[in-house]
């Protein structure tokens, strides 16, 4: 396995992935978790991102991608259809991957990692969904940005990817709030901020108009390997 360097995290358009190749690489739960998906953009992004975040381990490892086999269990029932994914005979890495309608990404590290990514959404966010999500103060901040979809959005992405780490739990979002004090935009326009002794990343891509990110023990490292590298205009 490569040197501790933090999380690796890869961002990419579907086509690209799927352009890549790889499908055969699914298995059969994979092949029929995305066949039930209704939408053709919905399945390229399902596929895409399974296929991402093999090529994330297999840069951060060295191993080929072919001999990945991406698994799923969940700790609760101990289902192979849904639950936390990992890399079947690796115990020691661990992947995180997301997907929405025109962007997937994908995280591996040797501790537990958390990615998320979001789509700009059409209208600004109902009271319902900030009291779900957000504490008082994170609330009250959102109504009052200049931009509030973008502010909630941040907001919505950091909090998901501390879900898949395991920091936050999807029902406790409005009790746990994430403090300013701690972001700092860093030079490459990404902002990075703490959440406990964990780090976390985020920025929005405007190439594919979505917003981006990810927890680690250790600083995420966003990389661009591989021909489906999100580039710049």
């Amino acid at each position: 396995m490569s040197p501790d360097r933090g999380p690796l995290v890869l961002l990419a358009r579907p086509e690209d992935v799927l352009r890549a190749g790889g499908r055969h690489l699914l298995t059969p739960a994979e092949r029929r978790r995305a066949a039930a998906l209704r939408s053709r953009a919905d399945r390229d992004a399902h596929v895409a991102a399974h296929l991402l975040v093999r090529h994330c381990a297999a840069t951060h490892t060295g191993r080929p991608v072919e001999t990945l086999e991406l698994v799923q269990r969940c700790d609760g029932c101990g289902s192979i259809e849904h639950g936390r994914p990992s890399i079947a005979g690796l115990p020691g890495l661990h992947v995180s991957l997301a997907h929405t309608r025109g962007a997937v990404v994908a995280g591996a590290d040797r501790r537990p990692v958390g990615v998320d990514v979001e789509g700009a959404p059409a209208r600004p966010p109902d009271p319902a969904t900030l009291t779900t999500a957000l504490t008082d103060a994170e609330a009250a901040a959102v109504r009052t940005a200049a931009d509030p979809s973008a502010a909630f959005l941040r907001s919505w992405v950091r909090k998901e990817c501390l879900v898949k780490v395991g920091a936050l739990t999807l029902d406790g979002l409005s009790r746990v709030g994430l403090d300013p004090a701690t972001d700092r935009v860093a030079e490459d326009g990404r902002t990075r901020s703490r959440f406990g002794p964990l780090h976390l990343v985020d920025w929005f891509d405007p190439v594919l108009g979505v917003a981006v990110a990810a927890a680690g023990s250790t600083p995420p490292v966003v990389g661009t390997p591989g021909p489906w590298a999100v580039r710049t205009p």
